[in-house]
């Protein structure tokens, strides 16, 4: 199971590490402990793939001395090479092997050739794409001078291995993150307590709401026949609202605690169920994953300067790639396809909407809002789904057509869940339309932390289920 942040033992871990942190006073002896404490939170899952991060760390820290030493552009392009053929090779070996044979092998038996392919029963690192898109970024930075090259060995471990961040993201740059090593960290209270509400309130988010939706989620996906158009609704809602608690719910975990020790990690989420076009869709959702594809894939692949049809090309494989990214399973390039139908399409129709609030007239507004969210579940099926057959049979309960083969029960008490969900969503709507802020004051936020405590107390399990995104 590892130390996973929703568990006693993750706590008494951190505990131990925040107590100990805080009484060294050396800079160098603090980060050699939070690298060790790193690097015992990754070995918790398997402790034989530690040397995959060590063979990623040694291999980016020598390329990056040797992109910021030469100026000659052929060893610089030799090394960037190097470095993009070891971290993506990695990632194909564990992530993606076992999917390209299958896909070959059946493309073959398609075509009436019989092929075997190889059994290779690799484990799947946990967190291998989010620190393999890390270091890339580090390297692919060195070489375009945007940054130098990290001398430090020590600070370019921890970089990579910080272990809030390391299995689930946030992605960070190296540009943001290693400045922080260097400078003097000392104690604050308010970041403490700040750290700490974080903390709280994404364990809320993951225990109290995602969890608990689960059960529907689960119930409904893994018996696409068995529900009507409601249920299947239900269901599909259930899994959009389980996968965001869990996955900002890490998020919120992994800044508080990163917050606590010093350092600020990047923001991940923006009230993705704001969004009102495509694009402002992934402005608020896995931010750190969609600016790393926008930064190293989209603009270098030309981005929007040249003509129409290479920009609509542009973002179809940017998101064909960022689908493939989440999963080894053709459902996952089916999604990142869609995505990519629905930003050429929103670039199409003029559906975009410009950063920051939400301030076009109410009632189109609104509208603009439903039908997003109507989309994003639409998406959210062939993320979910096992099959594309599964995504059909839920596709075509929820338009209506089908009968279920029994009408099973699904629980209800979710719902209770999902209303309380909304009540937070209108909340942030009420700050980014109206300026208008409900738990402003220090009444109202103690009060929500402390319901999100009893929460947690009262929801908590024996056994906690893992993030959904630590399988990515």
């Amino acid at each position: 199971m590892g130390l996973n942040f929703a568990t006693r033992q993750f706590v008494l871990f951190y505990l131990l590490v925040f107590a100990a942190y805080w009484i060294v006073r050396r800079p160098t002896i603090r980060k050699a402990l939070l690298l060790a404490a790193s690097y015992h939170f990754y070995m918790s899952w398997n402790r034989w793939l530690i040397s995959l991060i060590l063979a990623s760390t040694a291999l980016d820290y020598a390329l990056g001395l040797i992109l910021d030493r030469t100026d000659r552009p052929r060893v610089r392009r030799a090394a960037l090479a190097a470095s993009c053929a070891g971290n993506l090779g990695l990632l194909a070996l564990f992530k993606y092997a076992g999917f390209f044979a299958e896909s070959l092998g059946a493309l073959a038996s398609a075509l009436g050739v019989t092929l075997t392919p190889v059994e290779l029963k690799l484990v799947l690192p946990v967190g291998i794409s989010f620190y393999t898109f890390q270091t890339l970024s580090y390297t692919i930075d060195v070489y375009r001078r945007r940054m130098p090259a990290c001398r430090s060995a020590l600070d370019f471990a921890l970089f990579v291995a910080f272990f809030p961040q390391l299995v689930a993201g946030p992605i960070v740059r190296a540009e943001s993150f290693l400045p922080q090593l260097q400078r003097e960290v000392r104690w604050d209270g308010r970041r403490m307590l700040s750290g700490l509400a974080l903390m709280v309130r994404g364990l809320a988010k993951k225990i109290v709401l995602a969890d608990s939706l689960a059960i529907v989620a689960d119930r409904v996906f893994d018996a696409p026949l068995s529900y009507g158009t409601a249920a299947t609704w239900y269901g599909v809602v259930a899994f959009a609202i389980q996968i965001y608690c869990d996955f900002s719910g890490y998020s919120d975990v992994a800044i508080g605690t990163a917050r606590m020790l010093g350092f600020d990690l990047p923001s991940n989420f923006d009230h993705p169920c704001l969004a009102d076009s495509p694009s402002n869709f992934w402005r608020r959702w896995h931010i750190s994953l969609s600016t790393w594809l926008r930064d190293y894939l989209y603009i270098p692949l030309g981005g929007n300067r040249r003509g129409t049809a290479r920009t609509y090309a542009n973002l179809a494989a940017t998101m064909l790639l960022g689908g493939l990214w989440h999963g080894a399973a053709w459902t996952f390039v089916a999604w990142g396809a869609y995505q990519g139908a629905l930003l050429c399409a929103g670039r199409a129709g003029r559906w975009e909407s410009p950063p920051g609030p939400l301030k076009r007239p109410l009632v189109g507004l609104l509208a603009r809002l439903a039908a997003m969210w109507v989309l994003v579940l639409i998406g959210w099926v062939f993320f979910r789904a096992r099959t594309f057959a599964d995504a059909g049979r839920l596709l075509a309960h929820m338009a209506g057509f089908g009968r279920p083969a029994v009408e099973a029960w699904v629980p209800t008490a979710g719902l209770w869940l999902i209303g309380l969900f909304g009540l937070t969503q209108l909340a942030a709507f009420a700050r980014e339309r109206y300026g208008v802020e409900p738990a402003a004051h220090p009444f109202v936020k103690a009060a929500v932390l402390t319901g999100c405590v009893v929460g947690i107390l009262a929801f908590s399990r024996p056994v906690s289920t893992a993030f959904i995104y630590f399988q990515f």
